[in-house]
């Protein structure tokens, strides 16, 4: 019986899965056709996921006022005075300008009050969110870029100003 084991183990242990071109270092034609498949598949991810660029045309399809519970901010009652206009929205979203991570942590608060704006650009569709700090965000599917508005005469849209010292 130890003797069937140990021919058993012998012969498991002498068989190997992987093909000889992965020996030889050379890639397999099933390797280059995956690889192939996802350099693809990358690509048209990003054709799909452009970029908003508030400079160029863009249609605002809708607008709402909402609430931003992603903040440490609890005060709504000041969201009941903070109103825009549809072009109001336009001028905001046409004058700001994209910021990082690291300038929107430093020099924006985060209020409770937002505007929840969809868009259309070249036929893609964005989410933005306006926020009455003086900032917005622009989403398409997973990709979120920041944009801060530090006109002056724009800051009578915004409840407070961005931290420009």
């Amino acid at each position: 019986m130890i003797k069937h084991f140990l021919w058993t183990l012998f012969l498991f242990g002498c068989h190997s899965t992987s093909d000889t071109q992965s020996h030889l270092g050379t890639s397999s034609i099933s390797d280059t056709t995956t690889a192939s498949t996802t350099k693809k598949k990358i690509s048209d991810l990003k054709r799909a996921a452009k970029l908003f660029d508030n400079k160029q045309p863009f249609e605002i399809t809708s607008f709402k006022n909402a609430i931003n519970k992603h903040t440490t901010d609890t005060d709504t009652t000041k969201c009941r005075s903070w109103t825009l206009a549809k072009s109001d929205i336009e001028k905001i979203i046409k004058n700001s300008e994209p910021i990082d991570g690291t300038t929107w942590d430093l020099s924006f608060s985060v209020f409770t009050c937002i505007k929840s704006v969809n868009v259309v650009q070249a036929g893609q569709h964005f989410e933005i969110e306006i926020n009455a700090a003086s900032f917005l965000s622009v989403s398409n599917g997973d990709t979120t870029v920041l944009f801060g508005d530090y006109k002056k005469a724009d800051r009578n849209y915004f409840l407070e100003h961005p931290n420009t010292e």
